[in-house]
Parts: C-alpha cells; structure tokens; sequence
C-alpha cells in the first residue's frame, strides 16, 4: 500500500530550502529513446527549471504512477512550489488499458502528478505539427504517416531539430484536437479521443 505523501514536507524529512531551479520529474514509457531526446532539448542552463527522467522503463501506467510517487519523496520534490511530475504514455487506441489509465489518473490526483496521454502514441503530437486532422489513427498508421515526412523516423529518432519550428502550430493544433474530442463528450485520456496528444501541456508549462 503507498503512503500518501504531504505536498509540502517529504514523508521522511522537511524539505531543505530549494535551489532557484524547479525540477520538473518526467516518467516515460518503455525503452524509446525518441520521447527522451524530444525532451532533453529543452534542458537549458538558462532556464529556471531543470527536466529530470524518472527511473524504469515500464509501460504499465499505474506501475509508473507508483514509480513517480517514491521518486517525489526521495527527491523531496515540492508541486506547491514550482516542481511538476509528468506521467507521459501512450493510449495506444486500446479500450482494454482504459481500466489501467482511469486507476492511474486517480492515484495521480492524489499526488500532484499530471498525466499526459498520446493517443495512438507520441508520433500523434509529432503530426500535431503538421495538421489538424480528426481522423482516427492506429499506432502503425500514426508511424506511417510520420514517415511521409521524415523517411528514417524511428523509435530512437531525435525529432526535435526537425519540428522545433513548427511547435506554436503543434500546440495550436492539439488544442483544437482537444476540443473537438471534448466536444463530443469523449474523455481526453483514453482511447476514445483518438487522435489527440497532451503533450503541449508540458510545452506550455516550460515556456
């Protein structure tokens, strides 16, 4: 059983006075290295906050949850004070790992962790930046489609470099996809509201 943590002191000790620096705690799915390269471009010394990856390499989001949740503890992490812990995986546009998804978001909650669903996957926001379609996707359609505009697209691909550019139109878009999901009366997180990607929210709160 996880022991609730208090959003201001660490369950094992007080907080020692925090560096100008927030932290922002990052757990990713898997071993793809694409997400992780996406986001150690926005790792910057001139920035006021510093981009950490959790530990593990699961793809069970309530595993990830509870990985997040010793990781805040250990680093005595403060959402109170600036600090953000994101939960990033994929939807996969699989109904069945709906029950994983709602118990995660739950526990989540709980916590102070933000999840961030792409649905099908991550190459979802990479389309983001280049169109507004509503049209559902399936993980190898999602794949295929990226590849008409970056042939050597993989999983371990740094995308970043070739979109960076386009990341204004990128939130622009999932926003707009957000809503129309909204509007339909689907829920954001899960495999109904394909395609859509959170991904600009974490975007959005490093700007």
């Amino acid at each position: 059983m996880v022991r609730k943590l208090d959003k201001r002191i660490s369950g094992y000790r007080v907080r020692q006075p925090r560096n100008q620096k927030r932290t922002i705690l990052i757990a990713l799915e898997g071993k793809n290295k694409t997400e992780r390269l996406y986001f150690n471009h926005f790792n910057n010394r001139n920035n006021d906050y510093i981009i950490i990856f959790a530990k593990g390499n699961t793809t069970d989001p309530v595993n990830m949850i509870y990985g997040l949740i010793k990781e805040i503890d250990i680093m005595g992490l403060d959402v109170g004070e600036g600090d953000k812990v994101y939960c990033v995986f994929d939807a996969d546009a699989n109904e069945s790992k709906n029950i994983q998804i709602k118990k995660a978001l739950d526990l989540a909650n709980r916590y102070g962790i933000e999840i961030i669903t792409s649905n099908p996957c991550f190459e979802e926001w990479i389309l983001c930046h280049f169109d507004n379609s509503t049209a559902t996707l399936s993980n190898k359609e999602a794949l295929k489609k990226v590849k008409t505009y970056f042939s050597k697209y993989d999983k371990n691909y740094d995308i970043y470099p070739n979109i960076s550019d386009k990341t204004e139109l990128a939130i622009k878009n999932a926003k707009s996809k957000e809503n129309y999901h909204l509007k339909q009366g689907r829920n954001i997180y899960l495999a109904e509201a394909n395609p859509s990607s959170l991904i600009y929210k974490i975007i959005e709160s490093l700007k």
